[in-house]
């Protein structure tokens, strides 16, 4: 089974900033019920695993501006700290073969329209500050030719 934790993220805006770069990239834009925070992908693995409590304080983060990476993937940034991903690297076992980069995946661009138009509109949702709760959970991926199915399995 396909596997990653993460946590949900509820965004009202969401639709607001898909109209506003509609006409400026072309791209696959996450389903709002599938927005997240990937504190670790784990890949294919079995479950049962992972359904082990972690020590993770309930509170909140940030979600705070807005990025684009390798000029392909438009995201969310966030003030998250790697505690959480630390400490399911030690309950796995799990190791970091990559840092750990605390973003909201929106869009997967595949086409720039207009980068200066772009920019602009990146630096216009650089104050988008949004509080959200510290919840963790397992969750089973299933890829489909429509995208991704994200369900949760197990909360932490």
């Amino acid at each position: 089974m396909r596997l990653f934790i993460a946590t949900p993220v509820n965004l009202p805006v969401y639709q607001a900033i898909k109209n506003d770069f509609k006409d400026i990239i072309d791209g696959k834009w996450v389903e709002g019920w599938n927005l997240h925070l990937t504190h670790k992908f784990i890949g294919e693995d079995n479950p049962e695993k992972y359904k082990t409590k972690l020590k993770i304080d309930n509170g909140k983060w940030k979600i705070k501006g807005m990025g684009l990476l390798n000029g392909k993937i438009l995201y969310l940034k966030t003030d998250m700290d790697d505690r959480v991903n630390k400490e399911i690297n030690e309950k796995f076992n799990l190791t970091d073969n990559k840092p750990f980069l605390p973003h909201i995946t929106l869009c997967r661009i595949k086409n720039i329209k207009n980068q200066d138009k772009l920019n602009e509109k990146i630096k216009k949702w650089q104050n988008i500050d949004f509080v959200v709760p510290l919840e963790v959970y397992l969750y089973k991926s299933t890829l489909t030719k429509k995208g991704p199915v994200y369900e949760k399995i197990y909360k932490y």
